[in-house]
């Protein structure tokens, strides 16, 4: 089968030789498995080993202490010279990774490096104790971006072209002449998301079928038993309603009472599916505490497909009512995959209604992002541009028009 890179491969890359571990964080079917299965490829096979700890007997070897375990390492043919690399799939099964990860960072990291993965980033850095401070690398992997669903869709060029151009920079479209093939992989992108064995999928029948596996196995079965969420039905209607609401300021109060779940296990739950990697949940950005609304939340997934199965609708986005909803989704799963830590993602809105969609801070940046399927009003933008001089607005938009009052950024390139 055909591999496909990932933007997250060179960083790990470019770690291998750091004595820390390095841990891979993200939900099920984003690739995690396969990323590290072409990681050991491309290292001496007399130099790895792969433990999958959703089958018990490797959990076992794990689980039995930090003695045995050295002693299991020593028994196999491993390199004796130089480093070997030991890979752990779904760590957040171990009891006690923490301990083992501090002795052989800490003792044998000329001996043995450390890839692990997991599909819980809440119950995996619950188990990351202060003695790994200082010891531990991590990465997130997400579904694809949209440049890797080019890729994925083996336009190669186009995805490179994607990659190279800073979508803040902008005074012409670069890819004008690829603008019709652009648009009609963004249309597939709003629909189907980026999961990879979707994206590689050709029927839309068998799209849907994988869709539902996905949502079934993982987000109905998988988070409720990682996280022990007792009350399945109101679980169910809870991340549905999430989907018919995603964009939207989401009273918590009122959604405690629709889905009939307690206030604070409510807020456990939208913890869950955060954690998940299936929705995340934006604050409004304020510094006029007066005027500017403080509280409400959004919620938006990380993923398109997903929701888009919640919501039971694949027609195309011509005949959608949500393709704006779609459209700002996607601006803000691009934005969360292409974040760093130090990347803080925001909404503005006044207490005039006056909003803007997404406000990125990034050390001294301040950009503002208004998003529209077709062209829209830039009446926010100008007032947001009053308060805050120092920022930067751009409205996002599929048209391609350039006009220098607009600033205006087309969607696909963010």
């Amino acid at each position: 089968m055909k591999y496909y890179p990932r933007i997250l491969e060179k960083k790990i890359r470019d770690t291998l030789t750091r004595k820390e571990a390095i841990f891979i964080l993200g939900a099920r079917q984003v690739g995690k498995t396969t990323l590290i299965k072409h990681l050991m490829e491309e290292l001496e096979i007399d130099r790895t080993l792969y433990f999958d700890l959703e089958n018990p007997a490797n959990l076992s070897i794990i689980n039995k202490g930090i003695n045995e375990f050295l002693a299991f390492l020593s028994s196999q043919e491993l390199a004796k010279d130089t480093i070997n690399y030991i890979f752990i799939d779904e760590i957040q099964y171990a009891d006690d990774f923490s301990s083992l990860i501090k002795y052989f960072v800490d003792h044998h990291s000329d001996k043995y490096k450390f890839i692990l993965s997991g599909s819980s980033s809440l119950q995996i850095r619950k188990k990351f104790h202060e003695s790994l401070v200082g010891r531990k690398i991590v990465f997130e992997l997400y579904p694809l971006t949209f440049s890797e669903f080019c890729a994925f869709k083996d336009e190669t060029v186009l995805s490179k072209k994607l990659l190279e151009i800073n979508p803040y920079k902008l005074e012409e479209n670069p890819l004008r002449f690829e603008n019709e093939k652009v648009k009609n992989l963004l249309k597939e992108f709003l629909l189907y998301g980026g999961f990879p064995k979707i994206v590689l999928e050709k029927k839309k029948n068998n799209k849907i079928r994988d869709l539902e596996d996905i949502v079934n196995s993982y987000i109905m079965k998988d988070i409720r038993h990682i996280f022990n969420l007792e009350k399945t039905e109101q679980f169910n209607h809870l991340i549905k309603l999430l989907a018919v609401f995603m964009g939207k300021e989401l009273n918590i109060t009122q959604l405690s009472n629709e889905t009939k779940l307690h206030k604070q296990t409510l807020e456990n739950y939208l913890t869950a599916l955060e954690s998940g990697y299936i929705t995340r949940m934006i604050k409004p950005y304020h510094s006029n505490l007066a005027t500017e609304l403080r509280k409400t939340p959004k919620c938006y997934f990380i993923d398109s497909g997903i929701r888009n199965f919640l919501v039971s609708n694949f027609s195309e986005m011509e005949f959608r009512p949500d393709r704006g909803e779609l459209m700002e989704n996607f601006v803000f799963s691009q934005l969360i995959k292409k974040a760093d830590s130090l990347t803080k993602i925001n909404f503005w809105r006044t207490k005039n209604k006056q909003e803007i969609d997404f406000i990125l801070q990034k050390e001294n940046e301040l950009i503002a992002l208004e998003v529209n399927w077709n062209d829209g009003s830039v009446q926010s933008l100008k007032k947001f541009k009053q308060i805050y001089p120092e920022a930067e607005p751009f409205l996002v938009s599929m048209l391609q028009d350039f006009s220098v009052e607009k600033r205006v950024l087309v969607g696909y390139l963010v």
